[in-house]
């Protein structure tokens, strides 16, 4: 169902650590609270991130986070990260440092620009 939340216009080469090529997707919750400037994102805010490989017609993998906690944490505990690319699950949990040490860096560890590109 996330193919109906905002998203960016398409899928271009990824600026972070997901290598290749990406589009994401937001959902209503995180798009008000992005729109809103909010320093913490409701619980429920969701982010889903297609990854591509070189090319960009043929999704690979994904990249998601789900806010599943009112607050954050230090670690990035209150939000649920996932990254499959191919076969390999790099992430399944909250507070997973792989995410939460690059995500750490945005406002309440959401680094997509907003508004969508």
């Amino acid at each position: 169902s996330y193919k109906t939340w905002a998203a960016e216009s398409k899928v271009h080469a990824s600026t972070g650590p997901h290598g290749g090529n990406v589009r994401t997707y937001v959902n209503a919750p995180l798009v008000q609270s992005l729109s809103d400037v909010s320093p913490e994102h409701p619980q429920g805010a969701a982010t889903v991130k297609e990854l591509y490989s070189g090319g960009m017609d043929t999704i690979v993998g994904y990249a998601v986070m789900v806010k599943v906690a009112p607050v954050s944490g230090a670690a990035g505990e209150g939000w649920y990260w996932y990254e499959r690319l191919d076969q390999n699950v790099y992430a399944d949990g909250t507070g997973v440092g792989l995410c939460s040490d690059c995500h750490g860096a945005g406002v309440d560890n959401i680094l997509t620009p907003f508004p969508l590109q």
